[in-house]
């Protein structure tokens, strides 16, 4: 520290230029190349160790897509009135099969190139509704039955409720034909592999979106549309408007800066804040530009980072601008002056480090965390914390050095004595006043009177912190990542009523050989558990061309037991190109790799029900591995979120706190202050996690990061005051009361006015209807909010209780330089 001081004091210049040259040529990147900003709901919230990842992969490759090219999406038929039903006729049905081949046919513009949604799709899967459109002008004739919800043509059955939904309200029986329904919906997969193809995709999806947000006048009906490329537009339009409110959240942090640094000249003013704020924006660019580098992707959640780097930087600045103060105005010789950087470095480096290094190890072991997002969003700002860390020595602290000057507060006399004498009184004055109000502050806070109020208030906030925490519900949906005045909201809604009455499940199996009787039987017992489950609709309600084709042999009366009529069996259904089952020939015998059938069960309100229901159908699996058996729901990845995020979040603050502890004991090498910092962290943490529960947060993915985030947030108020209570006690002051005196008039005021900017930058996001942001929003103000509780309330009465160490540590002796650490006014001209 003393060299770094030297260097820094000596060549002030020197330093910012060597910035700007590295500094430079790093930020040429976004010259360079265009920033690519990546948004997807389903895969970046996907949990990396989940089960949904491998059932994701062997679905894709039953239809020859990559994991990451599957889209599913629909669009939905409904009567213009909400409060009425379609009415289910031959004409309705063709003017909703022109929709589908509008979306099929759908061609637009993107980057002067022609795209038909028809390219980027894999299978026509409304193969149920264009069946049923066609037998509804036959049914008059024998062996046509399309009665609902299994009709029947032919001798084959099939099931209608995979597209009609809402069937025959307010009749004493929803059996029969369909004369009316709530809904009926279209369904589409699509192929979009790689990034350009993704961003295809989404410029279609959103053409067919605003169309259907138009509500055309041609159409009998409106149709409402939800696919996973219109809600990453969506979710991408939120965090473009958190990066406006952004800049309106710096200028705020600018004006109270401002208002802050009262005593200085307005050009001293205006170089202390560029320094203060150009740090950690410098370091968040220079993070973002690493990584664009080395080719990480950027997704959405990442451009919370400048909010974050922001709030930490400028509470570093506040700290050493605060002890530079207390420095300047202290009495002092020439040489002592001299070494004025020398005492700053080395008063505030070791918080500053704490500081840094546990920011750094809780975003370290967020980017552990199961989802993609989450995980590239803390190793971008875990870069950052570091950069920032090092940038305000290279930036702040030579701005500081360069530019510090305080108005003049006397008049200039003739005598050079007098002059001096009314600096010194002035100098005392400052002091004293200081002084007092830190020392009026402690002497009541640290009363029996004042421990007992804070005594009180801490048992308060612990009660209602428990019952938030008691209520806290585990959950997560779609909607929580795109804006809440979104159209899509509306979709959304339609789409999970229909959820609740239809609630499909694919599986992908190996198929049984039908000479071996015993292994029918146990496939059959399989069918059955999954078709009787709770909820379930039985095996009526099943899309099986398994069973479909033992069925159609005993139509037909064929006695072979084998697959060899299959490719008849397909042809005869109108289905020889549709993609249910995966069959090839074997010189005359035909071979099933595998059959993919759906059962459909009535949904559950909540996706944590659906969740733990999914999970509890894996289980029926596991009994069955001979027929190498996997389920695909499309919803699947966020299922895993919600049934593991609990575990995951208590891993990663085991870890956590374990790291975050050891750094305390490493930098403070004691038993009593580092174990403080520690127990403050749990308890601000705790705090934070109940007061979101009562703010109406659930235990989700996004809540999990910041909670993760907020302790390394948590551990700066704690750190700070441990830190100089470590210091401080070992001088011989007197007292407690003077301990703890020292320790607020060194720390009071950058806490209380690094807080009050971070509460400042944090307010514009209260703005964004995205649940995502405003979660972010609401955990650093309550972190805030308690961190700043628990460093000039709770900590000192704490502290109080301790008593002082009979055994001293001594702390690292400091040798000044012989060389000026602050060169004179004359050497730098």
């Amino acid at each position: 520290m003393n060299w770094i001081s030297y260097y820094l004091g000596n060549h002030p210049r020197r330093v910012l230029l060597a910035v700007f040259c590295v500094l430079v040529p790093l930020f040429s990147y976004f010259l360079i190349y265009p920033l690519e900003i990546e948004c997807d709901i389903r895969r970046g919230f996907a949990n990396k160790h989940g089960h949904a990842v491998e059932e994701l992969t062997k679905f894709s490759n039953f239809y020859n897509i990559s994991v990451g090219g599957l889209e599913i999406w629909g669009v939905l038929a409904r009567n213009k009135s909400t409060e009425d039903d379609l009415t289910i006729n031959l004409k309705l049905l063709n003017e909703i099969d022109q929709i589908h081949q509008f979306v099929w046919n759908y061609t637009t513009e993107y980057k002067g190139e022609m795209i038909r949604f028809k390219d980027l799709s894999s299978e026509d899967i409304n193969y149920v509704f264009n069946y049923y459109r066609k037998l509804l002008a036959i049914e008059w004739m024998p062996g046509v039955n399309l009665s609902y919800p299994l009709a029947s043509a032919f001798g084959h059955s099939f099931y209608l409720g995979s597209q009609f939904f809402g069937v025959n309200n307010g009749q004493e029986s929803k059996n029969g034909p369909i004369k009316t329904a709530k809904f009926v919906a279209l369904w589409y997969m699509s192929k979009a592999e790689t990034f350009e193809q993704k961003q295809k995709l989404q410029a279609v999806q959103l053409g067919i979106f605003k169309k259907s947000a138009e509500k055309p006048n041609n159409l009998s009906f409106d149709i409402e549309m939800f696919g996973d490329q219109v809600a990453n537009s969506e979710m991408l339009r939120g965090t473009l408007t958190t990066v406006k409110l952004f800049f309106i959240g710096g200028c705020l942090m600018v004006a109270f800066m401002a208002c802050t640094f009262t005593e200085l000249t307005i050009f001293s003013k205006c170089m202390l804040i560029i320094g203060a704020i150009g740090s950690p924006l410098a370091a968040t660019g220079a993070c973002f530009a690493i990584l664009g580098w080395v080719g990480h992707p950027f997704n959405s959640i990442m451009c919370i980072t400048p909010f974050l780097i922001l709030g930490i930087g400028v509470d570093d600045a506040f700290l050493l601008l605060n002890c530079w103060r207390r420095e300047e105005s202290k009495d002092k010789s020439a040489k002592e002056a001299q070494n004025q950087l020398a005492r700053v470095i080395r008063e505030i480096s070791p918080s500053m480090a704490i500081t840094s290094l546990t920011n750094t190890l809780a975003f370290g072991v967020g980017f552990l965390a199961p989802t993609p997002q989450m995980s590239s969003f803390c190793l971008g700002t875990a870069l950052a914390i570091v950069l920032d860390f090092i940038l305000e020595f290279l930036i702040f602290v030579p701005c500081m050095v360069l530019f510090y000057e305080k108005k003049p507060t006397t008049e200039i006399k003739d005598s050079k004595r007098d002059e001096a004498e009314n600096m010194k009184e002035e100098k005392i004055s400052f002091l004293s006043s200081n002084s007092f109000s830190w020392r009026s502050f402690t002497e009541k806070l640290l009363s029996i009177p004042g421990r007992t109020l804070v005594i009180l208030l801490y048992l308060s906030i612990f009660t209602a912190t428990y019952l938030g925490v008691a209520r806290m519900e585990t959950t997560f949906d779609p909607s929580k990542t795109f804006p809440s005045d979104s159209l899509l909201v509306d979709s959304l809604a339609s789409f999970t009523s229909i959820q609740e009455e239809y609630s499909p499940i694919n599986f992908l199996s190996n198929v049984p050989d039908l000479k071996n009787d015993k292994e029918v039987e146990i496939f059959d017992e399989m069918l059955h558990r999954l078709e009787t489950r709770e909820g379930c609709y039985g095996h009526s309600a099943s899309h099986n061309m398994y069973r479909d084709y033992k069925e159609f042999l005993n139509y037909s009366k064929i006695e072979e037991k084998n697959y060899n009529h299959l490719e008849k069996f397909l042809k005869g259904r109108g289905m020889a190109d549709i993609g249910t089952i995966k069959w090839h020939n074997e010189g005359n015998d035909t071979i099933v790799d595998l059959v993919n059938f759906v059962v459909v069960c009535q949904g559950r309100p909540s996706w944590s029900e659906r969740a733990v229901n999914v999970e509890k159908t894996r289980q029926i699996l596991v009994d069955y591995p001979q027929f190498n058996i996997t389920l695909f729901d499309y919803d699947g990845t966020i299922y895993d979120l919600i049934i593991t995020v609990k575990g995951e979040l208590v891993k990663s603050l085991a870890i956590t706190f374990t790291c975050m502890t050891i750094a305390c004991f490493v930098i403070m090498p004691s038993f009593v202050a580092p174990t403080i910092a520690s127990v403050a962290t749990v308890s601000i943490s705790f705090c934070l996690i109940g007061f979101l529960s009562i703010w109406g947060q659930n235990l989700d993915p996004v809540t999990m990061i910041d909670v993760i985030m907020a302790i390394g947030f948590s551990v700066d108020y704690s750190a700070h005051v441990c830190y100089h209570y470590y210091c401080a006690r070992e001088e011989d002051l007197g007292s407690k009361q003077e301990v703890i005196t020292r320790v607020l008039q060194a720390v009071g005021r950058p806490v209380i006015e690094a807080s009050l900017t971070t509460l400042l930058c944090m307010a514009p996001l209260f703005v964004v209807p995205v649940y995502m942001i405003q979660s972010f929003a609401k955990t650093v103000t309550l972190v805030t909010s308690f961190g700043l509780l628990h460093g000039l309330f709770f900590l000192p009465v704490v502290l109080y209780f301790i008593p002082l160490n009979t055994s001293k540590h001594s702390l690292p002796s400091f040798t000044p330089s012989t060389q000026p650490l602050v060169a004179l006014e004359e050497e730098e001209k």
